[in-house]
């Protein structure tokens, strides 16, 4: 039996770390910064700029966002080919000829530009499997619809269209993944899902470091109006790009990276 003095001076101390943590999990949590535009479910393929500020600092993100149902659209890889020109000069070109509606910039690469991990454009193979801690998951369309999964867990199958290896995981089981990154700010790029067919992909306009896009994610309704299930970060920084064809007569909106990549993540009809 615990001696009664223990169990009264065990008592604060576990007061205290309740409020520490309830303390740490407000700093973290963004709020939508005024109203939501529209619903991101009312359409199977819609374009948002939401923007969010963190009440604990104010500290304000903005990103442009395509939001889309995997019931309807899946992924595209697009490769932009080894050396230092692409095969098209923007993303919109690169894009529209690939007979892609939206997208953002893919993977990692190499300096030589070749791809870092595996990858997988209209079912064709290249570079293999990388063990970098970075890119600890896949994001990839098959027949049966649009998936995110750790690298370990991931099963080759025939019928992948498209795959990338990326990383790190941002968000998973609704939670954010812990470790990331808290002193790197940078433009980002990344791609959520709900688990249940709804899909974004996003490119922030403001730097963010990965922990923040991560709480950014995880914060219920200042992102999506669903709750983010998984989430994965792609190629940032400089690479960051994004691109979504508007109808009815109105310009794209379109965010070119600062250097050349070697490969576009695109949404393109099933």
């Amino acid at each position: 039996m615990k001696h009664p003095t223990s169990v009264m001076t065990s008592a604060p101390f576990f007061l205290c770390a309740f409020l520490a943590l309830a303390g740490n999990a407000f700093a973290a949590e963004w709020k939508l910064a005024g109203e939501p535009e529209a619903q991101d479910t009312a359409r199977d393929l819609l374009y948002v700029q939401r923007s969010a500020v963190r009440p604990s600092d104010g500290r304000q993100a903005t990103a442009d966002l395509a939001f889309f149902a995997s019931r309807t659209f899946r992924l595209e890889v697009v490769d932009l080919g080894a050396g230092p020109e692409a095969s098209y000069p923007t993303m919109g070109d690169a894009f529209r000829a690939e007979g892609c509606v939206a997208g953002v910039n893919g993977g990692f690469f190499h300096s030589d530009w070749r791809p870092s991990g595996l990858v997988i454009s209209r079912g064709r193979r290249s570079n293999q499997f990388e063990a970098a801690k970075l890119l600890s998951g896949v994001v990839y369309s098959d027949g049966s619809g649009t998936h995110i999964v750790r690298r370990a867990r991931f099963q080759d199958h025939p019928g992948i269209t498209a795959l990338l290896q990326t990383g790190p995981y941002l968000v998973e089981g609704g939670q954010t993944v812990r470790g990331l990154d808290r002193s790197k700010s940078r433009r980002r790029t990344f791609i959520a899902t709900d688990w249940r067919g709804h899909w974004v992909l996003g490119a922030t306009l403001s730097q963010l470091t990965l922990a923040e896009l991560a709480e950014w994610l995880t914060s219920p309704g200042a992102l999506a109006s669903w709750r983010v299930e998984r989430a994965i970060n792609l190629d940032g920084g400089s690479s960051t790009g994004f691109f979504f064809e508007r109808a009815g007569g109105e310009a794209p909106v379109e965010l070119q990276p600062r250097k050349r990549v070697r490969n576009l993540l695109g949404i393109t009809r099933r």
